[in-house]
């Protein structure tokens, strides 16, 4: 009986520590809002694909995956993706496809990239 709850503690550490490390793991950057037109990163950069007409491109795009990037007003791209857990951009952002949107969240920048981690969306 005691090897019995010996184990199910250890289980129990095991279990609570190792999700412990999901639940912590919050970018580390500067928060920001950033003003700027949501777009299938692939079609930009491979085409220049931008802007009302390629609105139904971009979306499927999105909702099949690729990632999203915001431009903004001068030529910054950001990567996008959500600082919800287990939610990616495309959930938040594939139906505003090459519209202009503000999002705030965290901003990460490392080796020539970056990326903001969206909380908020207007």
């Amino acid at each position: 009986m005691h090897a019995m709850r010996m184990a199910a503690l250890v289980i129990l550490a095991v279990t609570t520590t190792s999700g412990a490390r999901y639940v912590s793991a919050e970018p580390k950057g500067e928060r920001v809002t950033v003003t700027g037109e949501a777009l299938d990163l692939w079609c930009y950069v491979e085409a220049g694909d931008r802007g009302p007409a390629k609105r139904q491109c971009a979306t499927m795009c999105a909702k099949a995956g690729n990632p999203i990037a915001l431009l903004d007003a001068q030529g910054n791209i950001y990567l996008t993706a959500s600082l919800k857990s287990h939610q990616s951009a495309q959930a938040l952002l594939a139906d505003k496809m090459n519209e202009e949107v503000t999002v705030a969240g965290t901003l990460v920048r490392k080796n020539g990239i970056q990326m903001i981690y969206i909380d908020t969306i207007r």
